[in-house]
């Protein structure tokens, strides 16, 4: 018989996805405010220029935070399938 595989959650992922969910619903937040009470104070194209450095802020926030969990996490799933 088949020994039945233990699956356990990786360290840390339940922090980090509701930060992931924090950060996408804030930029969508700030994005709406932005349209809706900034927008007419700059030029469309420096508009649009803050809405991709809003969102390049946030999606740098998360490659990072994402990235170092993802580099350990392979690093001890490296070492517990060595054979």
């Amino acid at each position: 018989m088949a020994e039945k595989e233990v699956k356990r959650t990786p360290p840390e992922l339940g922090s980090r996805v509701a930060v992931s969910i924090i950060v996408v619903f804030g930029w969508l937040i700030y994005a709406i405010i932005h349209v809706v009470f900034i927008w007419e104070r700059f030029s469309t194209i420096q508009n649009i220029a803050l809405i991709i450095i809003s969102f390049l802020f946030g999606l740098a926030i998360l490659g990072a935070m994402w990235a170092s969990w993802g580099i350990k996490v392979g690093r001890e799933y490296a070492e517990c399938c060595k054979e």
